[in-house]
């Protein structure tokens, strides 16, 4: 705790103010624009927090986390096209609110309900680390193995077909193999010296998230042609926006209880905040006496959905600064920069930098009033940055991608390897399969690998391992979580 309180005296000097402000313009802006996502944001920006002081980088990277969690519900109200996947439930309830001339009120109660979240998010996240980071000290290679596996095992519900999931998580652990293993044997570097270190994660990371939105853009230069409403032109009353940020307080206690329950499916990894968004709208509209007005423009609907997919991050962030295990598929580029920064994920992250992990935390909490002022200046000017000419800006991102790439290692290696991600991101996102199971793999299949190695040099047989109970719990959660999704889609 006393790291956390010093951390403020850190964080609110100038250097950091001015990267939480330009981290969460930049994360608002990229959730803001549909095909942008905040994730995109920080697969952008990796390259460039390479050179920059570990606290420094975590902080930008965090602050455009941050931005990118509201950004996506200015568009989901006034255009009905949420920014991201997390917005998707505003829309029900905030655009019919933009129909009736009520688009300030409707912005500012998604503004307050998203800070209430993030705070919310954030005493979670400063409640939870130190006692996951007791049970982590515990951690050696068999149960490290059993936390990639835990990781690996949610694979099959991060996206509709689950077989196509699974495949693209092993796609991602095989790659995740490719270098020389811990036992000194080259794996897969097709006798080339930039692959000895592994498939390098920035240009990966960029190319398959990235590349795809662009090539998408370039497909679909007019992808923001849908008709604005005439009531959106006259979007711009700082004193509405406020009045509707006011209005927020009304709904404190139900504000409260989604935020608390965005939190607990934040941290079942590959959750995310889409699905605490959907799960907590249902459930309030369940439970409330007005739930046949649900989904014609009241205030309860914007409130349930946007605390929630805003406080699942803080669980999120849990269980990757301590577990190493992304919780979200932003998290993923968010430990992608950790590792750029050369920190190795899991359980030492936290015990090796806690000084560090303290202070971003301190700095989430200032970013959520940063958010507060950005935020309702983007949704007054919300209106006159949806008509940003997209087919320009496709060009300009593609150019970053690739000097970004470059810069990482100076290699051109890692071009021709980024333009080959985007190539193979692309015909995956059309033939449907998803992106993040193979991220997933990438990231946790090497350490995966290399613990599984260090067992079999430890032990006579892997099955001793099961002799420990952490190993078995984690087993255990594993199978639920594998055999859980098709389940619940039998029992439907």
């Amino acid at each position: 705790m006393e790291a956390f309180l010093s951390g403020f005296s850190i964080v609110l000097q100038f250097q950091y103010l001015a990267y939480m402000f330009a981290g969460v313009s930049l994360g608002l802006l990229f959730g803001f624009l549909p095909g942008l996502t905040g994730a995109m944001a920080i697969a952008l920006m990796l390259p460039f927090s390479f050179g920059m002081p570990p606290l420094t980088a975590l902080v930008f990277m965090l602050s455009i986390y941050t931005g990118g969690l509201f950004g996506g519900a200015v568009t989901a109200i006034l255009i009905k096209t949420p920014g991201a996947p997390s917005n998707i439930m505003t829309t029900l309830d905030g655009y019919p609110m933009h129909r009736k001339g009520q688009s300030e009120r409707a912005l500012g109660l998604a503004l307050m309900s998203s800070v209430i979240g993030g705070i919310v998010g954030c005493l979670f996240l400063l409640v939870l680390c130190k006692p996951l980071a007791a049970i982590a000290l515990k951690f050696s290679s068999a149960e490290m193995f059993m936390v990639m596996i835990f990781g690996l095992s949610v694979v099959g519900s991060l996206a509709n077909n689950p077989f196509k999931a699974i495949f693209s998580g092993l796609c991602g652990v095989l790659l995740g193999t490719v270098g020389v293993s811990v036992s000194g044997v080259p794996r897969g570097t097709l006798n080339s010296m930039y692959l000895l270190d592994g498939v390098p994660l920035t240009p990966a990371l960029i190319g398959l998230v990235a590349l795809p939105e662009v090539f998408a853009l370039a497909a679909n230069p007019v992808i923001m042609a849908k008709q604005i409403d005439p009531q959106t032109q006259r979007t711009g009353s700082f004193q509405k926006l406020w009045g509707g940020c006011a209005e927020t307080f009304r709904h404190l206690l139900q504000a409260l209880v989604c935020s608390v329950a965005g939190v607990i499916v934040g941290i079942m990894p590959a959750a995310g905040a889409s699905i605490a968004g959907l799960i907590t709208y249902n459930q309030s509209k369940q439970w409330s006496k007005k739930r046949e007005q649900y989904g014609t423009g009241i205030p309860e609907g914007i409130v349930s959905c946007e605390t929630a997919n805003n406080a699942a991050e803080g669980g999120a962030l849990a269980t990757m600064f301590v577990l190493g295990i992304p919780g979200s598929g932003t998290t993923a580029m968010l430990l992608g920069a950790l590792i750029v920064q050369g920190w190795s994920p899991g359980p030492k992250l936290f015990i090796d930098h806690q000084d560090v992990i303290y202070t971003a935390i301190s700095s989430l909490f200032c970013q959520q009033f940063v958010m507060l002022i950005v935020g309702g200046i983007l949704c007054v000017l919300g209106a006159k940055l949806l008509k940003l000419p997209l087919n320009y800006l496709a060009p300009c991102i593609l150019v970053m991608t690739v000097v970004g790439s470059f810069a990482n290692r100076n290699a051109l290696f890692d071009c021709t390897l980024l333009l080959g991600a985007g190539c193979v991101g692309w015909v995956m996102k059309k033939q449907d399969f998803p992106v993040m199971p193979l991220l997933l793999g990438l990231m946790l299949g090497s350490l995966a690998d290399e613990n599984l190695i260090r067992i079999y040099q430890l032990y006579d047989s892997f099955w001793e391992i099961f002799t420990k109970p952490i190993p078995v719990v984690l087993g255990l959660i594993s199978l639920l979580c594998i055999a859980l999704p098709p389940v619940t889609r039998l029992i439907r």
